[in-house]
């Protein structure tokens, strides 16, 4: 009885029809960015990665994103991988 009045309220924001319907629209130029963007996810990840390897490493981490390295902790090494693509991949994924 309490909610006999309630009105949904209109929709706001577009309804995605799936981030991999969203991701292949995408990638044939046929739609707008992803709501699963990785531009964005991308660095969250990395963030999130970097938390592990600090605790794994006992330090807190000054992260050179350039080089893709913990500058003041060289025993983060073992811990922080590239890996290595096939042939023609790797400067479409260095791109993004």
């Amino acid at each position: 009885e309490k909610f006999k009045d309630f009105q949904m309220p209109s929709e706001t924001l577009p309804r995605s029809p799936g981030h991999w319907i969203e991701w292949v629209n995408y990638a044939k130029g046929n739609g707008p960015v992803p709501g699963s963007n990785f531009q964005y996810s991308g660095w969250t990840t990395e963030a999130n990665h970097l938390g592990n390897v600090a605790y794994r490493t006992g330090k807190k981490i000054e992260w050179d994103y350039k080089n893709l390295r913990a500058s003041n902790a060289p025993e983060a090494a073992p811990f922080i991988k590239r890996p290595i693509y096939r042939k023609g991949w790797d400067d479409v994924l260095r791109a993004s």
